[in-house]
This record gives C-alpha cells, structure tokens and sequence, in this order.
C-alpha cells in the first residue's frame, strides 16, 4: 500500500513539472515571435510550415497534381558504343501548384520567395525517376545545387543539377554514318495519372544550346619521295598491319551483333588495297632485280646515246637537294660508269633533275663518286669557253625496265580510281 502511495506521488510530481515546463517553453516562444515583424519572410514560413504534412500530396483525394518539367542540356557527353549509353549534365526544372503553402493577403513583399535549399527537404515533392538511367547524382560543391521558389498563388518551382548517365540501345548496321535515336524517359515511380501527371513545360521545355560531341579533324598531307623503293616494303607491311590492328580494336570495343555494320565493310577494303599494293610493290621489285632485264636497258640505253652522238662531259650543274640545300655536281665523265642496277642507296639519283634525296653539307661534292659512291674519273681539262660550247648532255638516270615502269605507272593510276569507284558506291549506299 505504502508503494503504490509513493507511486503515484512520484506521478503527479512528474507531470506537474512537465506542465511547468511546457508553459515556460510556450512563453519564450510567444515572446520571440512577438519580437519577430508579422510580414517577415521567417514569420510568413513559419506560419506555411505550421500545418503543412510533406507526407500528403496536394489536392488530397481530389484532382491530379500536374508537373511542368522543364530540362536544360548543360553537357552532353561521347556515347558509348560498348555499354550503349551516353552521359548528360542537366538541370532539371519541375513547376506544381501547392494551394496549401500560398502566401497570405497581409504579404507585402514581391510574388516570389527564394528559399534555402534546406527547405526543400520539409515540402511534398514529385517522386520524378528516370526510367533508362544507369547512374546518377546530385551536385552539391559548394552547397546542393537546388534552387526553390515559391509564388504568391502556392506555385513551387525547383531547379536541380544532376548528371545523369542513360541507356541507349544502337543499331549499328550503317556503324559509323549511323543516326541513333537516345531517349530520356521520365516517369512516376509510386503515383498513378489519378495521382500525378507530368507534362512538358510550354514553350521550350528541352533547351539545348552549342553542344556537340567531341570530334577528331584528321590532317593529310601529300609528300614525294623518289626511287627509294627499299622504304616502301615498310611502309606497306606498316599499313596493312595498322588497318589489322584497327579492325581487332574495333572489333573488340564494339558490341557483338549478328550482322555486318558499314565499319566493317570500309575496314575489310581499306585491308585488301594495302594488301594489293604490297602485292603489287613485290612484282615490280621481281623484275627491276632482273639481270636480263636490267643489262637489255643499259644496252638499249648506249646504243641511244652513241646514234645521237652524245657521251662527253656534262657541265657543272647546281641543283637542289631533298632538304633544298644546294648541292654542286662537278663536270662528270659519262662513259662506262653506269648504275649496274636500280639505285636505292641514299644517294638516290632522280629521273628529271638530277636532285639528291636527303641532307647533304652544303660543300659536299659528287665530282668523284657516282650514284652508288664509286670512284669515277674527273675530267677538268676543260676550259670555261669550251664547256659553253658544248651542249649539255642529260644526266644518267637509274636505269629501270620498261615493263616494271610501266606496271609502276599502271598501279599508280589504277589503285586511286577504284578506291574512289569504291567510295562512290559505298558512301551512295549507306548515306
């Protein structure tokens, strides 16, 4: 008996100081908001936030909420052709109509409040969800990138920046001249049209301004070389392996499908011409390393020079190397110092001009030595007068065989043309 009294004491003195407690606490805050002006913008929230349940949506158990979403395009990055998915930075806007947080008639202020962020947490909000999104995040350096406003009418308008990466599935038969079509597809996840409704804002709702992906600008540049053809074989195995490498590459990155894309067509061609010049390039080195070949034209050759009575000195002649530095080329005897074979040293000698192909010094002299650097005799006893008279022979050229010139000229002439029917065909096809 004495316990259950000593109970029941310990109870009503608890809730007497509860009571007291709960009326100093209810004091203070009359008095603070006494102090605080009745139209102030903290008054006017608080007096919003007094009875508003964030848990309920407005126009509970009446019409739908309808959601005016707006989307700003910030960036827009490189799709992805292995994982079919592409990136963007966005800002997207949503506009709905609260009627429970109008501003009062005694508001004298202007027709719209900016908010802190940190009330955004304490408002009912739609539940917006990206269907086909892989990931996503907010930004929040250097605070969240959210902007509030609410109007006079209870119209709440919020801006957030997100960045965003979807799914798009390619179709890549026409791979790289394809079109893609990417979707953004925003839904509701736990309301129904009865509930929640979005709509696209009036106007302008998706503005995308100066955005493209990034591109690469390939320069070409056209260089001659001369009857250096011991350079080509590199070059050629060079190409052939590179397009190889390209088509494993591409082949590896790009998804599997069951059909050939436009890539592999332009990859498998681009393949069988460097293929075909290494092809070509192998049978016109067979026949210029033809000895029969190469003494016929050495013969045919003399027997030119001899009925046009030419032989003789050649006059001292400047010309311009493959660096344009000018070398001097001294009066040389042309009699029986021929190239036995193609030159293909560096000292290449060139058909027409009689130019060096690489870096020389500027003194160098080819007065004794010949195409391939033997020793040949010099004859200076030539007086200045006399070498006017005489009439310049031309210089000795490489001797090639007519019929692997030929085939040289033909391939030449042959392999741009149908790279270009090629790409009449090809480019009219897929584009």
């Amino acid at each position: 008996m004495t316990l259950k009294l000593l109970k029941f004491k310990h109870t009503v003195f608890s809730a007497l100081m509860i009571t007291n407690a709960l009326f100093f606490y209810s004091q203070q805050s009359a008095e603070d908001l006494a102090r605080v002006p009745v139209n102030s913008t903290s008054n006017i929230l608080n007096r919003l936030l007094l009875s508003y349940d964030p848990r309920i949506r407005p126009n509970f158990k009446g019409i739908p909420v309808d959601v005016a979403v707006n989307i700003f395009i910030n960036s827009f990055g490189s799709i992805q052709e292995t994982t079919m998915d592409y990136r963007v930075n966005i800002f997207l806007r949503q506009k709905w109509n609260d009627p429970r947080l109008k501003l009062p008639n005694d508001w004298r202020g202007s027709d719209t409040l900016t908010v802190d962020p940190t009330m955004f947490k304490c408002l009912w909000k739609p539940d917006l969800f990206f269907a086909n999104e892989k990931n996503a995040n907010f930004h929040d350096v250097t605070q969240e990138n959210i902007l509030l406003f609410i109007f006079r009418d209870g119209d709440v308008l919020v801006s957030m920046r997100l960045s965003i990466t979807l799914s798009c599935p390619l179709d890549l038969t026409l791979f790289p001249m394809d079109t893609q079509r990417c979707k953004m597809q925003l839904e509701s996840f736990g309301y129904t049209t009865d509930d929640l409704r979005f709509i696209w804002q009036s106007g302008d709702p998706v503005q995308l301004e100066k955005i493209a992906l990034p591109q690469f600008d390939i320069k070409k540049e056209d260089i001659e070389y001369g009857n250096c053809t011991k350079y080509y074989k590199g070059t050629g195995i060079f190409s052939v392996l590179s397009l190889a490498s390209e088509c494993t590459t591409l082949a590896a990155e790009l998804p599997k499908v069951s059909y050939v894309k436009a890539l592999d067509v332009w990859l498998i061609v681009c393949l069988l011409f460097g293929f075909a010049s290494l092809v070509e390039y192998a049978v016109v080195q067979v026949m210029l390393n033809n000895p029969k070949r190469i003494e016929a034209e050495k013969a045919k050759i003399a027997r030119a020079e001899q009925a046009e009575g030419k032989g003789g000195n050649a006059a001292k002649k400047n010309t311009v190397n493959g660096t344009g530095t000018p070398v001097h080329i001294s009066t040389l005897q042309v009699g029986e110092t021929r190239c036995k074979k193609v030159c293909t040293s560096k000292s290449d000698l060139r058909s027409n001009d009689f130019s060096i192909v690489g870096s020389l010094p500027r003194d160098f002299e080819l007065s004794n030595y010949d195409c391939y650097g033997k020793p040949i005799e010099v004859n200076n006893g030539l007086g200045k007068s006399q070498a006017k008279n005489n009439k310049k022979p031309p210089p000795p050229k490489p001797v090639i065989p007519s019929a692997a010139k030929r085939i040289d000229l033909y391939a030449r002439a042959l392999f741009p043309f149908c790279f270009l029917f090629f790409n009449v065909i090809y480019w009219s096809i897929y584009l």
